[in-house]
């Protein structure tokens, strides 16, 4: 096969029936909006402070245009327009002809372009409205009827800009007469893990005459099995392969992410090749299971449900999750690629996370994110595109989320990464009102079952049991994140977050100089989501006044950024360690959230647009290695003359066990070091905590306005652990 490119211009019309007036050159993939903002020269999107400016353009139909070259073709090829995903309701025309038209942005459009069209034709992708685009009042709730990702139309953390376009690869291909349309694989593996049974299924263009080729190559390049087959008039191919002791993949932490490769290929009957396809596959098996404990919640009279099953099994083993959600690199899903995805992946292997939330407001990620997650371990728990809304059961929607999650499930099928499916993101909660008998949840449901079986599916997060928030260091009732978290029993932590500032030097680029500093709730601050991001909260999500309770007013920018992103580092840390000692009830602590799409002046981001990380990322990094000496502290600010108390730990999600050792407990107060305790610990198994003794030490007057706690594990540096707290003096 044979690819090339093509040169797109766009422009825009109110009446689908009249063309453009102008046309301008466009990026693909890309977005509408960038190529207009890109010819009128206006700032890029995120430096813009008047991005009202965009609005118009959603109740445009746009008119992307490109002139057809045929390549030289030999006799009996084919040509292809390829064409990944348009955002979002869309048709394909050739002069007046209409090849095609479609709602969903996530199902690939290929169309045989050879006998419909000539060298010269113009042809065209017209895309329609934004959905929702004449509902008022502006806001979620016009995607309701959609599989579009309702975050572009405004969130906490996302300015309302709603993309259109062609978001994915477009391009003509030349193929052979006789080619593979489809590749289809599934796996069987033994129960003591011994066997892997890989079935294929190869669909050709047509019944062809010559020979179909498969080899299963393992992670070292060795053939381990294969097969030829001569054709006789067949369209379509079943094979099988088989590995004796596979090597599995595992998510990070716990083995190699082994990746074997599927060849299958096409020849002629004089053995010259027509196609071939090349499929990566890892060996694993994933289940969700009861947590420790958690049937005997339900088993009062009059008995109901127990809470799902949330404990993630790999290959047999338990994991532990430590993970973070995942919205996206951009505003533009259009422009994300590897380039964007593999430094913020990296960041996620350096914290020692192993699963990322992929959430369900935001895009289904390109096939570049989950082949990246393949190689690194990443487990991926999958989001269906529905977040926070009652959708529709009407047939023309339902008619669209069939099409369309049988797209997502059929691309990312293939990954091992893939660990969990979910319906969406809070759809069960008072401001979605759906359950589980809405058609919407029954039909995503069936399609998983019918397609991928063997992958976990949940209807939405959170269920019964589990928990999503807080999401502040301290809440209206004046409860820390440390009491929340010790106080709260899920079976798995899905959201939590504590907001803390951007740097300084990004807030200097997003911030007029004259609003910088002092913060108010408006200007810059206001569209940065500084302030009034979060319900109508006027502090969401800078809380100066919380910074200001713990440290006093601050005196400078520089300041009220160090506090704030303490605070977001030490309440962090504070639930990411809390989350692991309530294992085994609890399987999952997944906090709200890696990253941002755009750059924001607060937010609960452990890693700044595009990729730099807060102090937050390495207090989650020292929170979540594998294993630890840790603290359980009640709260975070402590008075001169209190008895400040520590219960002492070691945590350990290891996949072997540990040798006993020492931990010795200081305190640093201004520059003095005091000794308060050591505990000899005995060895520990794998995936096993251990509860140590509680430290007690009467708080000293100091000038500094936080002090210290340090636990040191001999001879075990990497174990070892620090806590910041805040001082207060003495009425």
């Amino acid at each position: 096969m044979r690819r090339y490119h093509l040169d797109w211009t766009v422009g825009h019309t109110s009446d689908p029936s009249s063309a453009p007036e102008r046309f301008v050159p466009a990026s693909v993939p890309g977005a509408v909006q960038l190529d207009w903002a890109r010819a009128e020269g206006w700032p890029h999107y995120w430096q813009d402070a008047a991005l009202e400016r965009y609005e118009w353009m959603e109740d445009m139909y746009w008119v992307y245009q490109t002139t057809l070259s045929f390549p030289e073709m030999e006799s009996g090829q084919r040509l292809f327009l390829v064409c990944g995903g348009v955002d979002y309701r869309f048709l394909v025309r050739v002069g007046e002809r209409i090849l095609h038209g479609q709602e969903g942005m996530f199902t690939p459009v290929e169309l045989d372009l050879t006998e419909i069209a000539e060298d010269g034709d113009l042809l065209e992708v017209v895309v329609f409205p934004i959905p929702g685009s004449e509902i008022e009042p502006r806001g979620r709730t016009q995607a309701r009827k959609s599989v579009k990702p309702v975050v572009s139309y405004g969130w906490d953390f996302h300015p309302r800009l709603v993309p259109s376009g062609i978001w994915k690869e477009a391009f003509l291909e030349v193929r052979s007469r006789r080619h593979i349309r489809q590749l289809d694989f599934d796996y069987t593996l033994e129960e003591d893990f011994s066997v892997a049974r890989l079935s294929l299924s190869v669909e050709l263009n047509a019944s062809c005459v010559g020979t179909l080729e498969w080899s299963l190559i393992d992670p070292s390049g060795e053939v381990v099995d294969g097969q030829s087959v001569a054709l006789a008039e067949q369209d379509v191919v079943d094979g099988f392969c088989e590995v004796h002791d596979p090597e599995l993949w595992w998510p990070r932490g716990y083995g190699e992410a082994s990746l074997y490769s599927l060849v299958v290929s096409l020849h002629e009957s004089d053995g010259s090749t027509l196609d071939s396809r090349q499929q990566k596959i890892g060996f694993r098996s994933c289940r969700l299971v009861m947590n420790d404990g958690a049937s005997r919640d339900a088993l009062r009279a009059p008995r109901s449900r127990n809470v799902p099953p949330m404990a993630l099994e790999v290959n047999g083993r338990r994991i532990f999750v430590k993970g973070s959600n995942w919205v996206g690199p951009d505003i533009f899903p259009g422009v994300a690629g590897e380039d964007a995805y593999r430094p913020l992946l990296e960041k996620v292997v350096g914290a020692h996370l192993n699963l990322l939330r992929c959430w369900g407001g935001a895009a289904v990620s390109k096939p570049s994110f989950f082949d990246l997650c393949d190689q690194l371990g990443i487990l991926i728990w999958q989001d269906f595109p529905l977040a926070c809304n009652k959708y529709d059961d009407s047939p023309e929607y339902l008619d669209t989320l069939n099409q369309e999650s049988i797209s997502i499930i059929k691309a990312l099928k293939p990954h091992p990464c893939l660990a969990i499916w979910c319906g969406g993101n809070e759809l069960y909660n008072e401001w979605s009102g759906m359950t589980d008998q809405h058609k919407a949840l029954r039909l995503l449901n069936r399609n998983c079952f019918e397609r991928d079986p063997d992958t976990p599916f949940l209807p939405t997060s959170p269920v019964m049991g589990v928990g999503h928030g807080g999401y502040l260091f301290r809440g209206k009732d004046g409860r820390e994140c440390f009491e929340v978290m010790q106080q709260a029993r899920c079976s798995a932590y899905i959201e939590f977050g504590v907001p803390g500032p951007a740097s300084v030097d990004r807030l200097r680029s997003l911030i007029p100089e004259d609003e910088l500093f002092p913060p108010r709730p408006n200007g810059g601050w206001l569209r940065r989501h500084g302030f009034c991001a979060r319900d109508g909260e006027e502090e969401s999500w800078l809380c100066p006044s919380v910074v200001e309770s713990y440290f006093g007013h601050p005196e400078s920018i520089e300041e009220l950024v160090g506090w704030g992103q303490l605070l977001q580092s030490s309440g962090y840390k504070a639930m990411f360690e809390e989350a692991r000692r309530q294992k085994p009830y609890c399987s999952m602590a997944i906090n709200w959230c890696l990253n941002e799409p755009w750059p924001a002046a607060a937010n609960s981001s452990i890693i700044a647009w595009p990729c730099d990380p807060k102090p937050s990322y390495k207090a989650v990094r020292q929170s979540c290695r594998p294993t630890l000496a840790s603290a359980r502290v009640r709260k975070f600010a402590w008075r001169a003359g209190e008895t400040f108390e520590a219960e002492l730990w070691m945590l350990n999600d290891a996949p072997h066990a540990i040798k006993g050792d020492r931990v010795e407990a200081c305190l640093r107060f201004d520059d003095d070091e005091s000794f308060a305790l050591g505990w000899y610990f005995d060895s520990i198994e794998a995936d096993e905590n251990l509860l140590g003794p509680v430290l007690r030490f009467k708080i000293p007057e100091i000038q500094s306005q936080t002090f210290l706690l340090i636990l040191k594990v001999e001879g075990r540096p990497d174990w070892s652990s620090e806590y910041d707290f805040c001082f207060i003096p003495s009425e």
